[in-house]
């Protein structure tokens, strides 16, 4: 059972006159099994965040806590958590175009400090084209490969460490609506499985099917029902 828990986080760019507060006093928790929506509008703080969550920058306050543990600021123990906890889903795929969806999904073992042999790494990367339906094209290049092909392709590779959180930035954001809600699903899927799964996201239709919703203005935590239409309250 994975717990997370987010205490009064902020954080700041900058000093002095250029200084700018993107992110102040955030605090939640979430624990395996559940499916979360971090919601707000352009330049609200949802991928700062994020990234905060996922230790790729520190926040300059407040603490964030995994399984009852204080997430440490060493770049190795924050490098190592990234390899191993964290799995990532990103708007742009961020994957390399001119390699194929196998060679992507390779990426997180080849670089892991724990090696891996050959044959786990085989095993490692089909369970999790199986996971996400993507057998059929997995040895075709990137570049030739739709949106949708794509993207669970990069799911494919945020699950093949076998993460306990997945974190995703906007993750249909450039997908089609069949393709978006297909990508999803199994987002959802990786929650019902017992993963905690953490999702930006501009859709308030897809932060409604999350479990709860947490909701960001100016980089500051507002009550759900302020960012959400009337509409979708009732629901």
């Amino acid at each position: 059972m994975t717990s997370l828990q987010v205490r009064s986080v902020g954080h700041t760019y900058g000093s002095g006159e250029a200084e700018v507060t993107a992110l102040s006093g955030v605090s939640f928790e979430a624990a395996s099994g559940q499916m979360l929506s971090i919601i707000g509008p352009s330049g609200c703080g949802k991928s700062t965040l994020l990234n905060i969550i996922g230790q790729v920058i520190l926040p300059t306050k407040g603490e964030i806590y995994l399984d009852g543990v204080r997430m440490l600021q060493r770049d190795s123990d924050r490098t190592r958590a990234r390899n191993l906890v964290f799995g990532y889903l990103f708007q742009d795929f961020a994957l390399v175009e001119s390699d194929t969806g196998v060679q992507n999904i390779q990426l997180p073992l080849r670089y892991a400090r724990i090696r891996v042999s050959r044959s786990d790494m085989n095993q490692k990367v089909r369970s999790a084209l199986i996971d996400v339906g993507a057998e059929s094209f997995a040895h075709r290049q990137v570049k030739l490969m739709s949106g949708g092909q794509r993207q669970r392709i990069a799911l494919a590779r945020a699950l093949v460490n076998d993460p306990k959180i997945i974190l995703a930035d906007e993750p249909t954001g450039a997908l089609d609506t069949a393709n978006g809600e297909r990508v999803f699903s199994l987002l959802q899927d990786q929650a019902r499985n017992g993963r905690l799964v953490i999702v930006v996201t501009h859709n308030l239709d897809l932060a409604l099917a999350c479990d709860r919703v947490i909701a960001l203005r100016d980089g500051v935590q507002i009550d759900p029902s302020e960012a959400l239409p009337k509409r979708a309250m009732r629901r």
